[in-house]
């Protein structure tokens, strides 16, 4: 059953909708179908939600769309032909994945291409013939809905196709939010690992790992009153476990000696120092 859109309705809800089909029997008549089986076109040219671009775009799998054409010429070169004769772009107008399921023919895995709505309506008008002209009515069809916000809710949420389109485009969301999340966890656990480190470093050795002059991140550390003016932390910052002072001691060229406080940064006071120095706190 071919679906294709009634050009003398005009269709303003969804829930008025009217798609018709080609008989199997007779190409020439057409029959009326309710809105609910709008759903069995997916059986034939299924839309489906594709990561284009960094976000979700409706796509129309090319083989499908070779397929319900009928064309003559085999779909690998049909497909790398249009492209080359019309100039799609890879990552703009399709999308170029693999297809790792059963191949019945045996052999390496398929090349499928995931057309985008124009490029679907494009390849089908090229070809002039009326199956070209009822699959491009349907992708125009197709975009209204997507782009229409007069939508009525009840029938939104009673159309399995359009509940499966937001179900498979959250389900791609939160795989690449995982996918994120994996990607940062050996830097969150490189900072658990440094924020609870037992070392500390000088304000000097702290300036190099961060990439600034010790003199410019003393003065930010007094500005942002974490050091007094005599370069020692306020007793505050050591509590918080940012700060150590440890006492050091030298001799004068006369022979005596002197002892005098150093400031120290923990792991964690280099852990927050380095946020700030990320967010271009620290110039």
């Amino acid at each position: 059953m071919v679906i294709v859109i009634n050009k003398q309705r005009q269709m303003s809800q969804v829930a008025n909708t009217h798609i018709y089909s080609i008989s199997p029997g007779n190409p020439n008549s057409f029959v009326a179908i309710p809105q609910q089986e709008i759903d069995a076109t997916e059986r034939l040219i299924a839309i489906t939600p594709t990561k284009l671009k960094g976000s979700s775009a409706p796509t129309v799998n090319a083989r499908d769309l070779h397929a319900f054409l009928g064309i003559g010429k085999d779909f690998s070169t049909w497909i790398k032909d249009r492209i080359a004769q019309y100039g799609f772009i890879e990552d703009q107008d399709f999308v170029l994945f693999t297809n790792f399921g059963e191949n019945l023919a045996g052999g390496r895995p398929a090349k499928e291409y995931a057309l985008t709505l124009d490029m679907a309506k494009e390849l089908s008008m090229v070809e002039r013939n009326e199956k070209g002209k009822q699959a491009r009515e349907y992708f125009i069809e197709c975009e209204r809905r997507t782009h229409s916000p007069a939508i009525d809710l009840h029938s939104f949420l009673n159309d399995p196709k359009y509940l499966r389109t937001i179900l498979l485009a959250y389900t791609e969301e939160v795989g690449t939010l995982r996918s994120q999340v994996e990607e940062l966890k050996p830097k969150a656990d490189f900072y658990d690992h440094v924020g609870k480190a037992i070392n500390a470093q000088t304000v000097q050795e702290v300036a190099k790992v961060i990439g600034t002059g010790p003199k410019r991140l003393f003065s930010w550390l007094r500005e942002r009153r974490l050091l007094m003016k005599n370069n020692l932390p306020y007793q505050e910052q050591i509590e918080a476990g940012r700060f150590r002072v440890i006492e050091r001691q030298y001799e004068d060229p006369r022979g005596e000696n002197h002892i005098y406080a150093r400031t120290l940064i923990t792991g964690k006071g280099l852990t927050w120092i380095q946020k700030q120095f990320a967010q271009g706190a620290i110039a």
